[in-house]
């Protein structure tokens, strides 16, 4: 008996497998073929039990075979139990899990660049929204430009954002979370609601001078928050993008502008004063939403990338972190820098930041802080946008 129940538990491992598979063949055919320029060759897929799932082909086209590798792969994808589920239904992306460690990359010669060649390659096979170089360019053109942007408006209720997101502008719903009801809960009704929940705290960011990964460590998220609420006490780490889990999937509201298909889950940012993430940008439009606590935010329209010093990480183009920290502005280093325009805005418990892809940000905890964040990963950029019926309002 026990060992037909293990043999069913296998086989409904594997077909799940299997399953996911299939999905992520179907995600890959709307690959186009310039994306997958200088990445071809031949790609292994495995969990870390050793159960081989799959290769995948890479040529002018993608195609997928089932059975083992003939000859060693290009690169081997090392995959946890879970992680299939999560990047097929978009619930993390690649460069996240493969910074915590739940997506492993090797090969056999060149891992750092074959690595990032792999992130190419997932990224271009799950983010819906396609991100090339041209578009990267467009956004500065279209958005609005710096020097046009003196202050972040500030405005009353989400009905009033279209201009703003046809402008490709920042702007701040003030009071647009007050009526959710994670935000009415207190600090301990949300330990308590979640239980042992088991959570990823950034130590350090990616060290973009010696290209070292970021450095995470694992807690709880009670010990964690805790932590937060202990005067003196140490804190250590940031709990930074996070998806928030099931259990509170009722408590907040998705941004009524957009389709409810065109989010993905939403993160968790929560740390003390002082934390936050490097001046950065992302390619997708995103709707930062204030729990508790103040934020500082420092913005620069895309038109001024060519002050920022921009680098590259994992060959991920929907992420593009600067080289510099302008809380700590190096002249001698970065002397275009000076150039920039900026202005800088203060989120408080309650207030939505509208972001529009391609907009320099970098971010500041001025208190304990509990931020979440709706990145739409599933839609093209709203300032590039030339089917509007992808971003039909929903109220809800």
């Amino acid at each position: 008996m026990s060992f037909d129940l293990a043999w069913q538990g296998a086989y409904a491992m594997l077909a799940n497998a299997v399953s996911n598979l299939r999905l992520i063949e179907t995600l890959s055919e709307k690959v186009p073929v310039w994306a997958l320029r200088g990445l071809q060759g031949r790609y292994h897929w495995q969990l870390e039990s050793g159960t081989h799932l799959g290769c995948m082909d890479v040529s002018e086209t993608l195609s997928w075979s089932f059975t083992a590798p003939q000859c060693p792969p290009r690169a081997s994808i090392t995959l946890s139990d879970t992680t299939l589920e999560v990047l097929a239904n978009k619930v993390d992306d690649p460069l996240t899990l493969f910074n915590t460690g739940k997506l492993l990359i090797s090969a056999d010669s060149d891992h750092t660049e074959i690595a990032v060649d792999v992130m190419k390659l997932l990224n271009f096979i799950f983010n819906s929204a396609l991100v090339d170089t041209q578009r990267i360019v467009q956004l500065a053109t279209r958005s609005t430009q710096g020097k046009d942007f003196p202050l972040c408006q500030v405005i009353a209720d989400q009905r009033d954002i279209e201009p703003y997101l046809k402008r490709g502008e920042p702007v701040i719903v003030r009071n647009a979370a007050t009526a959710w009801p994670i935000f009415c809960m207190s600090v301990g009704q949300i330990v308590s609601h979640l239980g042992s929940l088991d959570v990823s705290l950034l130590l350090e960011e990616y060290d973009l001078e010696n290209a070292r990964p970021p450095k995470y460590q694992k807690t709880s998220f009670a010990d964690y928050v805790e932590s937060l609420y202990v005067p003196d006490a140490p804190v250590h780490g940031y709990m930074a993008a996070n998806t928030v889990p099931p259990a509170l999937e009722d408590s907040y509201r998705f941004p009524s502008v957009f389709a409810r298909e065109v989010f993905n889950t939403p993160r968790w940012w929560i740390g003390p004063a002082g934390t936050g993430l490097r001046l950065h940008r992302d390619m997708v439009d995103n709707f930062l939403v204030q729990l508790k606590g103040r934020k500082k935010i420092r913005l620069y329209a895309p038109s001024e990338t060519r002050f920022l010093y921009p680098a590259s990480v994992g060959g991920n183009l929907m992420y593009e972190p600067s080289r510099v920290d302008p809380e700590n502005y190096q002249a001698d280093k970065f002397p275009d820098y000076q150039h920039s325009v900026s202005t800088v805005c203060e989120l408080q418990a309650g207030d939505m930041l509208y972001l529009p892809a391609g907009w320099w940000h970098h971010v500041l905890n001025l208190e304990v802080s509990w931020s979440l964040n709706f990145f739409a990963v599933n839609g093209e950029p709203r300032v590039l946008s030339v089917n509007r019926d992808n971003y039909e309002s929903v109220q809800l």
